[in-house]
């Protein structure tokens, strides 16, 4: 777990639970549990789950226009996780079927995906994907996810648009968001499901 930078410069600090050991669960009525151990894979799943959960709030009312940012941000970043563990497996496979490309090391696969020109880039994840696909023999990224992403990326490519006020630079928008949910969500499915469909649903040895 990365440290969290303290007030002087130089400084840091370990995490701390007790935000958790404060606010313990005592019965079963209101228990939810954190899992340090929790996969990059099923943390997507959460944040489309949120995703949903927010999306199926909206009531039809003025209010509701709060919601729209944080519910871009929950999955433009269910299909940011998604797409870079896809991109690990693919990475698996094919150091299995005995590619040994340097650039296929977990090591290097972390360093390349936490790095500044991959990082939270929508466009250069999109690009990674599409060669491991092609070079594992597996089906292309459908058009339609194809678009989604790229109209994702050139919305907020860096991924803070949606984080902060006033960071997005567009026009007011009215949008549909029973559409903007489904075209989402059926993005962040498909590349989801990528490394079943590469592998006829068996997964990669060593995968989440």
């Amino acid at each position: 777990m990365e440290k969290i930078t303290g007030d002087s410069p130089g400084e840091t600090s370990t995490p701390s639970a007790e935000l958790f050991t404060t606010n313990e669960a005592t019965s079963l009525s209101h228990l939810i549990v954190f899992d340090p151990d929790m996969s990059e894979t099923m943390l997507a799943v959460g944040y489309d789950d949120a995703a949903q959960r927010l999306a199926m709030s909206y009531k039809g009312e003025p209010w509701d226009d709060v919601i729209l940012l944080p519910l871009l941000f929950l999955w433009r970043q269910a299909i940011e996780l998604s797409m870079k563990a896809t991109i690990r497996d693919l990475c698996r496979l094919r150091r299995t079927n005995g590619d040994s490309d340097d650039k296929l090391i977990p090591a290097n696969v972390d360093k390349r995906l936490r790095s500044y020109q991959v990082g939270h880039r929508l466009g250069a994840l999109l690009q990674e994907l599409e060669e491991h696909l092609a070079a594992v023999g597996g089906p292309p990224v459908p058009l339609e996810v194809l678009e989604t992403i790229e109209q994702l990326a050139k919305l907020d490519e860096s991924g803070t648009g949606f984080r902060y006020a006033n960071s997005l630079k567009v026009k007011e928008a009215r949008v549909n968001i029973a559409t903007l949910a489904e075209t989402l969500r059926r993005a962040w499915l498909l590349v989801h499901v990528t490394i079943d469909a590469v592998t006829n649903g068996e997964g990669v040895p060593g995968g989440e």
